[in-house]
């Protein structure tokens, strides 16, 4: 996948509705894993608001907490929406899965080309 500004933005977007989705679900305590995501977001919003360029040296920042929100036991994997909301509506389970692999498609891996803009992927 090409990755240039355009991508970074849309990951960005992606990453709101999925914070936005997982504070609606959780009114009190937010899961550890949270705390990632949201890291994230602000990461690519001061990257814009810096106005840096050179994407191939921010991603790995990204790639890192993408990892880290996958942590045995405390990550995004070992998050049971329907243990923690039995009354939570089935397809609440499946727009979850869709929000997180809206996200997760930026970093399978060795699949990221960079792109700067005006130019061809580097």
């Amino acid at each position: 996948m090409k990755i240039g500004m355009e991508e970074l933005e849309d990951l960005r977007d992606g990453l709101e509705r999925l914070l936005e989705f997982i504070r609606g679900m959780e009114q009190g305590e937010l899961p550890y894993f949270y705390r990632y995501f949201h890291t994230m977001k602000s990461n690519i919003e001061m990257f814009f608001c810096i106005g840096c360029e050179d994407i191939a040296d921010f991603f790995p920042v990204l790639e890192r907490d993408w990892k880290a929100s996958h942590t045995m036991f405390i990550g995004v994997q070992d998050y049971d929406l329907r243990k923690e909301h039995p009354e939570a509506d089935p397809m609440l389970c499946l727009y979850f899965a869709r929000l997180l692999a809206e996200v997760g498609k930026y970093f399978e891996r060795g699949k990221a080309e960079f792109v700067r803009e005006g130019s061809s992927a580097v």
